[in-house]
């Protein structure tokens, strides 16, 4: 879930399965092995590693998650063996948001194998693994959840890794090609990174996972909670319900409720991310113009309740600076 677009922009969620042109299985079937080639040279295929390509127009018309999933099966096709995806590889799979582009390189895991080396866009990780670590998912060979989670948790970015982790913790999510997934309770987190030991960025991992909260409703909403701590400011109400007049029931994301001098401040924020002005499930078939009335319209039911109210979208919350100033100015102060 991260692409050139908003992060939270709907994907194709099959773009990423779209077939291979491998030089290969032209030889099988008779035919000249270079014509791959030839059509790299012409554009009409991208070269995605040495004797695999992809259809230029499929390559054109998908997002950065499905073409980093293209990367992944190109580099499984070129393997004897089948390979074990983890970390950012295995998290594409298992439907995992991160927080930035997907990388170029690919990560695999050398589960005891020798003399591979991190190269030609792979990176290979020589940590322990078990069997139990290992699972396969639509005939890929990949990292369990846990596993994923935790190595993303040692090894990504703090932001990044809480956007992961809330996802991952929550009860179920829709993967890619299908099926339902169940997520891990933190309190495995904890101790299998407890139990892991000394290991690089154990102590990063274990602060992300403890910062974590599955009640975040997106990556935007994770990405703006950790920037809002990384700000210092006190730590938000999530998912807080307003009964409005009518019986309207009114969920936001984030309520501060702060103490200044003689007075109070209720302050609500709600981070806006694509989604929810063109993704079908959220606009119940309305017209964007419509959606924008009725928030609109809820905005101002909030407020009637003596709220402040302070909005904001991805790129604010891709800069902390701007999400600092913007939360100032709604009135809001850093913990002292």
């Amino acid at each position: 879930m991260s692409s050139d677009a908003p992060p939270d922009a709907p994907p194709d969620a099959m773009a990423g399965w779209r077939p291979l042109r491998l030089a290969r299985d032209l030889v099988l079937v008779g035919a000249d092995g270079r014509r791959l080639q030839r059509s790299v040279a012409s554009g009409e295929s991208i070269r995605l590693r040495r004797g695999v390509g992809v259809d230029a127009a499929n390559w054109a018309s998908v997002a950065d998650e499905a073409r980093y999933l293209l990367r992944m099966r190109a580099v499984a096709a070129t393997r004897t063996s089948p390979p074990v995806f983890s970390h950012q590889s295995a998290a594409v799979i298992w439907g995992l948001p991160i927080i930035g582009r997907w990388p170029q390189s690919v990560h695999l895991m050398a589960a005891g194998r020798r003399g591979v080396h991190s190269k030609n866009q792979v990176i290979w990780h020589h940590d322990k693994i078990s069997d139990d670590d290992v699972v396969e998912m639509n005939g890929m060979l990949v990292t369990s959840l846990l596993r994923t989670l935790v190595d993303l948790a040692c090894t990504t970015s703090f932001l990044s890794a809480v956007a992961t982790l809330d996802y991952g913790t929550r009860r179920t999510w829709t993967i890619p090609h299908g099926g339902s997934v169940v997520g891990v309770d933190r309190e495995e987190l904890l101790e299998r990174l407890a139990a892991a030991g000394p290991r690089r960025g154990a102590r990063a991992g274990m602060r992300a996972v403890l910062f974590s909260d599955n009640r975040s409703g997106s990556p935007g909403e994770s990405l703006s909670r950790g920037q809002i701590h990384l700000c210092g400011f006190p730590a938000p109400e999530l998912q807080v319900t307003f009964i409005g007049p009518e019986g309207q029931k009114d969920i936001v994301d984030y309520r501060w409720k702060q103490k200044t001098g003689s007075r109070t401040l209720s302050l609500l924020g709600e981070f806006d991310g694509f989604v929810k002005y063109t993704r079908s499930q959220y606009t119940a078939g309305k017209p964007i113009e419509q959606i924008v009335w009725d928030e609109k319209i809820r905005e101002d039911r909030l407020r009637a309740q003596d709220n402040g109210m302070a909005r904001w979208t991805w790129d604010v919350a891709l800069r902390i600076d701007r999400l600092r100033a913007l939360l100032l100015a709604a009135g809001l102060r850093p913990d002292q």
